[in-house]
């Protein structure tokens, strides 16, 4: 999956649940940089153990 995607598919689920764009912008932002700092491996661990 590319980034764009990924972005995609949150902020489709953002504006699904009500976020206003400053909010959005906000965690895509967020989101944009860790694309920088995290392997695709090192993401799906942390998905792996998100309710630890």
């Amino acid at each position: 999956m590319s980034n764009n995607a990924c972005l995609g598919y949150i902020i489709s689920a953002l504006r699904r649940q009500g976020w206003d764009d400053d909010e959005i912008r906000e965690v895509t932002r967020a989101v944009y940089f860790e694309f920088d700092f995290k392997t695709p491996a090192e993401a799906e661990e942390i998905h792996a153990h998100r309710n630890d």
